[in-house]
Order: C-alpha cells, then sequence, then structure tokens
C-alpha cells in the first residue's frame, strides 16, 4: 500500500541547505521510502520558499552556491513533486485546528496567527490523508486533537 508524505517547509529547507546539520538524514528517510510512495508539499511551502529565495543573504559576495542550491531545489519540487493546492474542503479542518489549537494552549490571538501557514499545512496533509513530515512541535499537539493527522519527525 502506497503511502503519501507531505513535506513541510523545514524538511524542504533542510535539503536545500548544503550546511544543515539535518540534511543527510532526511535525505536517508526519503531514499528508505517505499517505490510506490508519494512524495508531496503544499502550495503554501512552495510560496515560503519563494519568499526565502527573495530573501536570501550570500554569505560571501562571490559565492551564491548555496542560493542556486536552493533555487534548484524549488525548481525540482515544481517539477518532479505533487504540489497539492489550497482547497475548499480544507476550510473547515483549518477552522477546527485552529479553535481547538487555541483552547488547548490558551495562546492569544495575535500569537495563534502566527501558527496560521503551519494550519494551513496540516489542514492540507488531513485533507490529503498524507502524513505530514515536519520538525515542528506544534504537529504532535495537533496529532492529539483527533483530526486526523498523521505525523512523523526525520531528524
Amino acid at each position: 500500500m502506497s503511502r503519501t508524505y507531505l513535506l513541510d517547509t523545514n524538511i524542504i529547507s533542510y535539503l536545500t541547505d548544503s550546511k544543515s546539520p539535518h540534511r543527510n538524514s532526511v535525505k536517508e528517510k526519503l531514499f528508505s521510502l517505499a517505490e510506490e510512495d508519494k512524495v508531496s508539499v503544499s502550495i503554501v511551502t512552495l510560496y515560503e520558499l519563494a519568499y526565502g529565495l527573495a530573501t536570501f543573504e550570500k554569505t560571501k559576495k562571490d559565492d551564491n552556491r548555496d542560493e542556486k542550491l536552493f533555487e534548484s531545489g524549488i525548481e525540482f519540487i515544481k517539477e518532479y513533486l505533487e504540489v497539492f493546492p489550497l482547497s475548499v474542503e480544507e476550510i473547515d479542518i483549518f477552522g477546527k485546528l485552529k479553535v481547538k489549537y487555541k483552547q488547548e494552549t490558551g495562546i492569544n490571538t495575535k500569537a495563534l496567527k502566527k501558527n496560521d501557514l503551519d494550519f494551513l499545512i496540516a489542514s492540507t496533509a488531513i485533507s490529503q490523508g498524507a502524513i505530514l513530515v515536519s520538525n515542528d512541535g506544534i504537529f504532535s499537539d495537533i496529532v492529539e486533537y483527533g483530526l486526523g493527522l498523521e505525523f512523523q519527525e526525520w531528524v
């Protein structure tokens, strides 16, 4: 039985950052997936990566190697991975996730907004029946809410 994995932005960032201490462990996990498994991202991740690329700071004036790796990572995603768009089906999931998170954590409304992109990505994973792969602790909490999120940490 094939499984679909939805990679969060931080996982993609580890893969595109040659200096990331997590890069090799993420690559190993990817290579260990079954051939029939699918790897995907949310369109939200591409938006976040596009912002990251637009604000990329070179560590050395003449060395843009990491920027090119990052840029090629975005192109690779667009060409080879399934990119899930936001959908109408996710609207209710998003609302329920956000309300439940606020109830469970007691977080104030202003701070809650900082997690909107995470809620969108989690909503996509739930609606697509995908396993969300991330290094963000917020998703461990969301799993406990019983809304159907499957979550794995690969680092």
